[in-house]
């Protein structure tokens, strides 16, 4: 007897061959797309062929390509088309990727070059097999990318570069105008849906990539349809709007075949409507929920939407020099609890839960403030990094569309650089415009206060024990 192996056509998905089978359910009729036949899809596909270069559109069987390939719409993917992860919902092929193509930063700037696009998304595979994750590869594929066209803005989908030490740093040397990473679902299903990450490494990624480029944007995704709950998505949304992002998109998961992950239900239009109505109001600047939204959907128009609304918002920052340690700065803001004891503005406060992850302390918290006419209250989210010495706040509910700050304290021999940010804009135009001024200045003091509370706090005298 003779056994014959056929090694032409190798699984798409090795690893999923022994998994029991889950049906693929009939889509709704909300989902139906058209087939992709018009001239424009035709001569997208021929840009793409003849620069040798893979799409996420094709390798991810997404069901817009059609509509986006007829509007010459193409999410370049780079580094072959290989992943070395197998996230259970994921239609891209599993494998060892071959060495990355020289030419490839040469051939996508040249396609975005001939399609025309002023807005380009480029995506990759997971490269675990490489030192730096791919990191290097992004950089270059930017750089050539803005050479040739100077005018076009660029959104990068990156992997989460788990354990590639100093990876975000090297990306974020060629700061593109999108910075994007999907924690795709909520923490509960990470070890069945996407158990090659971690969810807070993704979180993380997502923040530091707004530390190292503030002025940029920052975007991730969810699917739903995998089992979470309402509830889970919320805290998603909160954790993302700690971490500063800007974009949030929400679509349907599909399942891809009856070997992935089993789709468990199917979230309706309106469902779609009230997530982005919440989102909104948690403070996202742009928020795309729909069961057809994918990471680069619109990625264009939703760019040019999401630059209007920053343009909406209060801002200011500023840097100091002050005469104290850099620990006892950060403990002074991070001690909340106090801040009515020497904020006047600041009614009443308290801790509603408070939990350590990773090195980090994570609070929400209630507060109640009062400043001439204006009495309001809001919940915020706050995320402590002593060793990094980083707060961030981000507003979980109340009355503004966006309430955020930053604070970063840096040892100077014996003094502090605090660098501070906030940027805010009330949900009621009447608010923004009656209080939106006198908001700005309540909190340009507050760093004044803490200055003063820090003082006060040096000036004690040390208790013998």
């Amino acid at each position: 007897m003779t056994i014959v192996i056929d090694r032409t056509n190798p699984p798409r998905h090795p690893e999923k061959a022994h998994r029991p089978d889950s049906p693929v359910p009939r889509k709704p009729d909300w989902i139906r797309v058209k087939a992709p036949v018009s001239k424009e899809y035709a001569a997208t596909r021929a840009i793409v062929r003849a620069n040798n270069l893979h799409t996420v559109c094709e390798e991810a069987a997404c069901p817009n390509i059609g509509e986006c390939w007829t509007q010459r719409h193409a999410t370049m993917m780079i580094m072959g088309d290989t992943c070395t992860r197998a996230c259970a919902f994921c239609n891209v092929k599993t494998g060892l990727p071959a060495p990355l193509d020289p030419a490839e930063p040469e051939h996508v700037a040249q396609a975005v070059a001939q399609l025309g696009l002023k807005h380009v998304v480029i995506t990759s595979v997971d490269r675990d097999d490489l030192a730096d994750g791919g990191a290097g590869h992004f950089v270059e594929v930017i750089r050539a990318v803005r050479a040739k066209s100077p005018g076009t803005t660029i959104e990068i989908l990156t992997p989460d570069f788990l354990r590639k030490e100093g990876a975000i740093e090297t990306v974020m040397t060629a700061p593109p105008d999108v910075f994007n990473h999907n924690l795709e679902t909520v923490p509960r299903l990470y070890l069945t849906v996407r158990p090659g990450a971690r969810y807070f490494a993704s979180l993380r990624l997502l923040q530091r990539a707004k530390e190292l480029a503030p002025q940029g944007f920052t975007k991730s995704g969810l699917m739903v349809g995998l089992g979470e709950s309402r509830e889970e998505i919320m805290q998603v949304m909160d954790d993302l709007r700690a971490a500063g992002v800007d974009f949030l998109t929400i679509g349907q998961y599909l399942q891809p075949t009856k070997k992935h992950a089993a789709l468990q239900r199917f979230w309706s239009p309106d469902e779609f409507a009230a997530l982005e109505a919440t989102a909104r109001a948690k403070g996202f600047a742009m928020v795309s929920a729909s069961p057809l939204t994918r990471s680069s959907y619109h990625a264009d128009s939703d760019f040019a939407a999401l630059k209007a609304a920053r343009a909406r918002v209060s801002a200011h920052s500023e840097t100091r020099i002050v005469p104290y340690m850099a620990d006892l700065m950060f403990r002074v803001v991070a001690d909340v609890e106090r801040y009515p004891e020497f904020l006047p503005w600041v009614v009443a406060l308290r801790v509603l839960s408070r939990e350590h992850l990773t090195g980090r302390d994570v609070l929400n918290a209630e507060m109640a403030v009062g400043y001439g006419a204006l009495r309001e209250k809001y919940t915020s989210r706050i995320i402590l990094d002593p060793a990094a010495r980083v707060i961030d706040v981000a507003q979980t509910s109340g009355p503004f569309r966006i309430l955020e700050n930053h604070w970063r304290f840096t040892p100077q021999a014996d003094r502090c650089r605090v660098e501070f940010s906030i940027a805010y804009e009330f949900k009621s135009r009447l608010l923004n415009a009656v209080a939106g001024a006198a908001f700005g200045k309540v909190y340009i003091k507050m760093a004044d206060a803490f200055v003063a509370r820090a003082k006060a706090l040096s000036d004690q005298p040390v208790q013998q024990v």
